[in-house]
């Protein structure tokens, strides 16, 4: 996890699920919103909207539109835009 995330001052959902992601990925499991939902504790919309967030600031990579099984790469921080 890189700790950029915090200086994005992104949304609470997306910062949660760039965190997830970011675990997810260390124990090798292929990051997708299915995959993420299923630890996930807010709702499907939450969950979609901090997707949105994070592709929309380049956190993540990803073809649009999402769905959950759209892969989802996360991107260094170097790429990251504030809003």
């Amino acid at each position: 996890m890189d700790r950029a995330i915090f200086d994005l001052e992104a949304s609470v959902e997306a910062t949660s699920l760039y965190i997830l992601l970011s675990a997810l990925s260390d124990q090798g499991v292929a990051l997708n919103l299915k995959t993420a939902r299923l630890r996930w504790n807010g709702s499907e919309e939450e969950l979609f909207n901090g997707a949105d967030e994070l592709v929309k600031r380049g956190v993540l990579e990803a073809t649009l539109p999402l769905s959950e099984e759209t892969p989802l790469h996360i991107t260094p921080s170097t790429e990251w835009r504030k809003a």
